[in-house]
C-alpha cells in the first residue's frame, strides 16, 4: 500500500474516532445521579381507589396534607445541570417527606430518553413517595425520544405513579384526578392533571379557527374541557362540593390577559406570558362549576408570579430545572436571584391551603 493511501486512511480513521468521541460527549446520557443512595421516605396515605381517568387516596390522620410541586425540570441528559437539578428537587422531597408530589411537565426531555424517564420513576420508588405528573410542550417533541402516549404508559406502569392516560375519547396525554379523602372517607380535596400538549396539527388549527401557517402554542381541547366538567360533576355528586385544583403545563389564554391588568399578588413577571394561542372555555368551565379556586401553570420559566382574575387564582408553579434557560442564562443574574426551586400545598382538613413558593437560593 502506497504511503500517501496509508495516510489518508489514517486521517479518515481519526477523523471517525474524534467525531465519534465529540457526538459521544454531546448526545445526552442516562441520568448518573445515584438513584439507590436515597432512603426510602414510605408513606403514611392509601391508595383506595383507581378508575380509567382517576386515583383517590386517603390520609387516615387529621393533619395537613402536604404537597410539594417542582416543574420544567427539563432531564434532557446533560448530566452537569441534571445532578444539580436531581439534587435539589431530592432534598426538598427528603426534607419536606410529602404525601404527593406534582410535576408540571417539561420533566424529562431531548432524544434517547426512555432509559431517563424509567430513571426518574425509579426516583419515586426509591423513595416511596406517590406522584402525580402532566406532560410538557417538550415531551416527545424530539426526533429519538420516546413519544407521549409511551411516556404516560412507561410512568403510569410504576406503583407509586398516580398518573392515567385519561378516558376514551379525551383528547390527549395524562388527562386525570386525584382525589384526597379524610379519615372519615369525605372529600378533602381534588386535583385535576390536564395535557396542554406540544404542537398543534393542522386538523386542530382548522378546528379551532388558526391560520395553518401560525404556530402558536397548544393548549386545552373541548374534548378535554367536557371531561373536566364531568369529573367536576361526578365528584360532587359522590361527596358534595369540594375544593379543587386543576394542574396544567402551558397557561390559559386568561393568564396572559390578567398579567397585562392584575396585581400581582407575588412574584415577578421577567418574560412574556407564552399562554395557549386559542380559547377552548376551560376557563369558562372553572368559573361554571364552582370548584377549582386555583390554577397552576409550568412552561415560562422565568415567570414565577400568581394573581387573582375573576375570583380563580392563577399562577406558576416554581421552575425547579438548571437544562434549558433560566435567569442566570437569560440575564446573568447571579445565584442569589435565581428563581428555581419549588411550590409547596399543606392542605387542611377542609381542603384549604395557601401556596408556598420556595426558591433554592433563598
Amino acid at each position: 500500500m502506497k504511503k500517501s493511501v496509508k495516510i489518508i486512511l489514517c486521517v479518515l480513521l481519526s477523523v471517525i474516532i474524534i467525531g465519534g468521541c465529540v457526538t459521544a460527549a454531546l448526545l445526552p446520557h442516562p441520568l448518573s445521579y445515584n438513584i439507590k443512595s436515597l432512603p426510602e421516605i414510605g408513606s403514611e396515605i392509601e391508595l383506595v381507589a383507581e378508575e380509567e381517568d382517576g386515583v383517590t387516596l386517603k390520609l387516615a390522620s387529621s393533619r395537613d396534607f402536604k404537597v410539594i410541586s417542582f416543574t420544567d425540570m427539563h432531564l434532557n441528559g446533560k448530566n452537569k445541570t441534571s445532578n444539580v437539578t436531581l439534587g435539589n428537587f431530592t432534598n426538598a422531597i427528603i426534607d419536606k417527606k410529602p404525601d404527593l408530589v406534582i410535576l408540571g411537565g417539561d420533566n424529562v426531555t431531548s432524544i434517547f430518553n426512555k432509559k431517563r424517564t424509567r430513571q426518574l420513576a425509579e426516583i419515586f420508588e426509591q423513595l416511596g413517595v406517590y406522584w402525580a405528573p402532566v406532560l410538557g410542550n417538550h415531551e416527545g417533541d424530539t426526533t429519538g425520544s420516546v413519544s407521549r402516549e409511551e411516556m404516560t404508559e412507561i410512568f403510569s406502569s410504576y406503583p407509586h405513579c398516580l398518573m392515567k392516560k385519561g378516558a376514551e375519547g379525551v383528547w390527549g396525554n395524562g388527562n386525570y384526578y386525584v382525589n384526597v379523602l379524610n379519615a372519615d372517607d369525605s372529600l378533602r380535596h381534588t386535583f385535576v392533571m390536564m395535557d396542554t400538549g406540544s404542537d398543534m396539527s393542522e386538523e386542530l388549527k382548522a378546528e379551532y379557527g388558526i391560520d395553518p401557517n401560525e404556530t402558536p402554542y397548544d393548549g386545552v381541547k373541548t374534548s378535554q374541557v367536557e371531561w373536566y366538567r364531568s369529573v367536576i360533576d361526578k365528584i360532587g355528586g359522590e361527596y358534595g362540593k369540594k375544593p379543587s385544583t386543576v394542574i396544567m403545563h402551558i397557561p390559559l389564554p386568561q393568564m396572559k390577559t390578567a398579567a397585562e391588568s392584575e396585581e400581582f399578588l407575588y412574584g415577578v413577571k421577567l418574560e412574556n406570558v407564552c399562554a395557549s394561542g386559542f380559547d377552548s372555555g376551560m376557563f369558562d368551565a372553572i368559573i361554571e362549576k364552582g370548584s377549582t379556586d386555583k390554577v397552576f401553570f409550568g412552561h415560562d420559566h422565568v415567570n414565577d408570579f400568581a394573581l387573582e382574575y375573576e375570583g380563580i387564582y392563577l399562577s406558576y408553579l416554581q421552575s425547579s430545572g438548571y437544562g434549558a434557560y433560566t435567569t442566570e442564562s437569560k440575564f446573568g443574574y447571579p445565584e442569589k436571584d435565581w428563581l428555581q426551586g419549588y411550590t409547596l400545598f399543606e392542605i387542611n382538613e377542609d381542603g384549604e391551603y395557601d401556596p408556598i413558593h420556595h426558591r433554592y437560593s433563598e
